[in-house]
């Protein structure tokens, strides 16, 4: 039990270190661009992106 909650505790940071990454990304580009992408993309990109960084981490401390 111990080992699964340590493994859900590094996929929740993984998740978070990949949104935080992601959101600072888009805070670079310029106005016009960031405009011009759907919130929706955004969010599906950040979905993905936290679930393979997830992933990667998961695989890694076994």
């Amino acid at each position: 039990m111990d080992r699964f909650i340590g493994m859900l505790g590094a996929c929740a940071l993984a998740f978070l270190f990949v949104f935080l990454l992601v959101l600072g990304l888009l805070a670079l580009l310029p106005a016009p661009v960031q405009a011009a992408v759907p919130d929706a993309a955004i969010g599906g990109a950040v979905l993905v992106l936290g679930l393979l960084g997830a992933r990667l981490i998961a695989r890694r401390s076994r």
